[in-house]
């Protein structure tokens, strides 16, 4: 289970980006009334004279390992239609200059589209990376053609011909990989201004909710963003609550990678989910804003530090299946019946997985599931994005 990836925490005072930053590009934090983000690490907003100044911030981590490359940092402003936008000189210089509300938004990764989609926002909606959404609808739009497709960013840059021909407003772009940094510049050379989204690099999972109130700035629906964020975090506090008043239980979430080879979750925000459950993850380390979520480990190691858990994620629908009973029998979640799987919300025949979408921005609702798994006496409400797991060997 990777809902979560790790990020470098944004201070206040956004100094500058890793490496030698372009002298052009003011890093230095701007002035005015901050606008207070509980949770957000990768990214700040502060109001002035009428318009909005975000700064972002992050490095890419990669997949099961260390951030690479230089620090990523991003200023916008975000000026409305109707205003004369400042001088992108002094501390604004070499910023992007976003005009608001954007009307025609292009994206690259799933969870963009669910934003979108609570926002109200999805008719906006002219290009995103292919036919995989989990929406019915959103999807036939894009089988129709009237929705461009311009590939996912999970290991690709976008194909510029179909983000050209959309003629966005503006281009959400997660930044997972270091090829979607490289191709930013281009992006922005052909006038299309860019939103690097560093929602996976957030430490905690509600810092990646706190995305929703950014698009929603940028769409002119900040209302309904700052509803949905405090929607979110209230149902996150009882579901904190009630688990806090059931005995802690012990749980692992490790998926089988192939060969000898597991990946447990250790560290940041996806650990804090299973804490948030008041599990106790005998994987658990400190946290690592420069590492990701996991780390690589023996199915040795896996059955040593394991096999006492009560409950265990085994896998999601994109994990390789583990059919060695033997080994499973040497876990209690197993021999118990607590072996579950993030593998809920899908529809094969469309390849769409809103545990990759929705679920990015409902983390009240996975926490849901884990509460319900580690605690019997919580399972008043079915699951729904992890399930018991119906693959295992029996």
């Amino acid at each position: 289970m990777r809902l979560l990836a790790p990020a470098l925490a944004l201070g206040l005072a956004l100094a500058g980006c890793g490496g030698s930053p372009d002298p052009a590009v003011s890093t230095e934090a701007v002035a005015g009334r901050e606008i207070p983000m509980a949770h957000a690490k990768t990214f700040r907003v502060v109001e002035r004279d009428g318009y909005r100044v975000v700064d972002l911030k992050a490095s890419v981590v990669s997949w099961g390992g260390d951030a690479v490359g230089e620090e990523q940092f991003q200023r916008l402003v975000l000026v409305p239609r109707e205003q004369t936008p400042p001088p992108l000189t002094g501390d604004l210089a070499g910023a992007t200059l976003i005009r608001t509300p954007v009307m025609r938004i292009a994206s690259n990764t799933g969870f963009h589209e669910a934003i979108t989609k609570v926002l109200g926002v999805n008719d906006r909606l002219v290009a995103v990376g292919g036919v995989k959404s989990y929406d019915d609808a959103l999807r036939a739009r894009v089988r129709s053609g009237a929705v461009r497709q311009i590939g996912y960013g999970w290991h690709s840059p976008p194909a510029l011909d179909a983000l050209v021909a959309s003629k966005p407003d503006v281009l959400l772009m997660s930044m997972g990989d270091m090829k979607n940094v490289g191709a930013k510049p281009r992006v922005e050379a052909l006038g299309i201004p860019v939103v690097p989204i560093f929602l996976d690099n957030e430490p905690d999972y509600m810092g990646r909710v706190e995305y929703v109130r950014l698009v929603g700035m940028l769409a002119g629906r900040e209302t309904e963003a700052e509803a949905f964020v405090a929607m979110v975090a209230r149902n996150v506090d009882a579901l904190k609550k009630a688990a806090a008043a059931q005995p802690i239980r012990s749980v692992i979430s490790a998926w089988f990678s192939g060969g000898d080879q597991w990946n447990p979750v250790i560290r940041n925000a996806d650990a804090k989910l299973l804490r948030d459950a008041n599990g106790r993850n005998p994987f658990e380390g400190p946290d690592d804003p420069r590492k990701d979520s996991f780390n690589r480990i023996s199915t040795e190691e896996l059955i040593a530090r394991g096999r006492d858990a009560d409950c265990w994620i085994l896998r999601d629908s994109h994990s390789q299946p583990f059919t060695d009973r033997a080994v499973l029998e040497r876990f209690k979640a197993y021999r118990d019946g607590c072996l579950f799987a993030a593998d809920g919300m899908t529809k094969p025949e469309a390849d769409a997985f809103d545990y990759y979408e929705t679920a990015v921005i409902r983390p009240d609702l996975v926490l849901g599931d884990i509460v319900r798994m580690l605690h019997p006496a919580l399972r008043d409400q079915p699951f729904r994005y992890i399930r018991l797991d119906t693959r295992a060997p029996q």
